[in-house]
C-alpha cells in the first residue's frame, strides 16, 4: 500500500465503525483521523473494538492487520476482536 492510499484508508476509517463502537471513542478515532495521529488511532481503535466486543468481519481484521504491518505496531491483539463471517 502506498503513502497516498494509506492516508485515505485510515482517514475514512473511524466512519466504517460507526454504531458498532462508543460514540466517545468515535470522536476520538475522528480526531485523530483529521491530525493525522495514525498509531494512535488504530491502537484506540483494536482497543474499543476488542473492548465492547463489537462484530468485525474477517475482511476487516485483515485490513487492520495490513494497516497495523504498515505503521510497523503488532497485530496480537486483532486476536481479542469478535470477528464474524
Amino acid at each position: 500500500m502506498d503513502l497516498s492510499q494509506y492516508v485515505k484508508t485510515m482517514k475514512r476509517l473511524p466512519e466504517r465503525f460507526v454504531g458498532r463502537i462508543p460514540e466517545p471513542d468515535l470522536e476520538g478515532l475522528r480526531s485523530m483521523a483529521r491530525g493525522g495521529e495514525w498509531d494512535e488511532l488504530l491502537d484506540l481503535l483494536v482497543a474499543a473494538l476488542g473492548g465492547t466486543q463489537a462484530p468485525v468481519t474477517a475482511a476487516e481484521r485483515d485490513e487492520l492487520a495490513v494497516l497495523l504491518n504498515e505503521a510497523g505496531m503488532p497485530t496480537v491483539r486483532l486476536d481479542e476482536l469478535n470477528v464474524t463471517g
